[in-house]
């Protein structure tokens, strides 16, 4: 294997992935085609049967996203054909697993630099370290999914607690006290967030929008104050 023979592999796999999405919709190629010129970029009919039977050897990266969001699927799946084949060459005559290799395409983890694909203590290093958002953003969306949770919780106590029968008092009690344990619990998630905002602004980066939700809860957020 040539490093001048992985780009048509490559596209080989893409084209398969293509087709295969296509016939999953029920689309013919004119429909596609029809369905990228209304995303704002004409890909013709013919280019895209070309590219299918391997008479055309590539998309561009503008192609690729057009075909994927026409096809309703996520770009990653016209590379890695995960569930459909066990490996796929990452790279020129390197083979990994293609889970793998869709998480290192979409920042779910590192590429990996060590034998057959394996991940070296320089790449989670490098992961961790390098200022590139994924990392920051997915961590920060699950501390906000997180915080969410456990304000639900809270709020459904203490309307469970506003229902309950003046005579039992002991359970309305105990319901606005679990309230507020869960409250208490909520800290650490607020203190997380603000950490995460902070290393991004650190880093040069712009932390993700808050929901109007929380912005009590980040008073002194930089984003918060505009917002409000």
């Amino acid at each position: 294997m040539t490093q001048e023979e992985w780009p048509a592999r490559l596209a080989r796999t893409m084209a398969a992935e293509v087709r295969r999405f296509r016939q999953v919709r029920g689309m013919s190629a004119q429909q596609l085609a029809d369905r990228c010129a209304e995303l704002g970029m004409p890909i013709a009919r013919s280019v895209l049967a070309n590219f299918e039977s391997g008479r055309r050897p590539t998309l561009s990266v503008a192609e690729l996203l057009v075909i994927a969001q026409a096809l309703r699927v996520p770009p990653v799946a016209l590379i890695v054909p995960v569930g459909y084949e066990p490996t796929v060459e990452v790279l020129p005559g390197l083979q990994a697993h293609a889970f793998e290799a869709a998480q290192w395409i979409t920042g779910e983890s590192s590429g990996r630099t060590g034998a057959g694909w394996a991940i070296t203590d320089q790449d989670a290093d490098d992961f961790e370290g390098t200022p590139y958002g994924m990392f920051q953003y997915r961590e920060h969306a699950q501390t906000l999914a997180t915080l969410l949770r456990y304000q639900q919780i809270a709020d459904d106590d203490r309307k469970r607690a506003a229902r309950v029968a003046d005579s039992d008092t002991e359970l309305r009690d105990a319901l606005l006290r679990a309230a507020e344990s869960t409250d208490s619990a909520l800290e650490a998630f607020v203190e997380r967030l603000e950490e995460i905002r902070s290393l991004l602004r650190e880093d040069g980066l712009t932390p993700p929008p808050l929901p109007r939700w929380v912005h009590h809860r980040f008073p002194y957020d930089p984003a918060v104050k505009e917002a409000d």
